[in-house]
This record gives C-alpha cells, sequence and structure tokens, in this order.
C-alpha cells in the first residue's frame, strides 16, 4: 500500500466518460422533469427520482466551489 493510495485512486479515474455518463444522465432527467403531467404516477416519479436526484447535484454544486477571478 502506498502512502498515497487516494491519490493513486484519483489519477486511474476516467473524467471524460464520468462526464459523459453524467451528463447523458442529467440530460434525459430534465427531459423527464419536462415532460411530467399532474398524474399520481408523475408525482412519485418526481418524489422519488427527479427530487432526490436534484438535491444531490445541488450538494455537489454546493461542494465543488469554482472561483471565476481565479
Amino acid at each position: 500500500m502506498s502512502k498515497y493510495e487516494n491519490i493513486e485512486k484519483v489519477k486511474r479515474l476516467d473524467f471524460d466518460h464520468l462526464d459523459m455518463l453524467v451528463s447523458e444522465r442529467i440530460g434525459a432527467l430534465k427531459l423527464l422533469a419536462q415532460g411530467v403531467q399532474e398524474t399520481d404516477v408523475h408525482d412519485a416519479i418526481c418524489r422519488d427520482l427527479i427530487l432526490p436526484c436534484v438535491y444531490l447535484l445541488a450538494q455537489f454544486l454546493e461542494s465543488v466551489k469554482i472561483d471565476a477571478t481565479e
């Protein structure tokens, strides 16, 4: 085990592939959200899928700050 095993793991991550997958899923979530109707099924989809995903994205955005002045 290396002293810096976390750094080694991060270096092996395929961020290009991860970026593509996340972008694809966010696009699908957006399309789903734009097409919801006022039905029990769509309300459940909003409750169980869309809102929890948006909450996780908001947490991610809060965690990863980008300062445009740097």
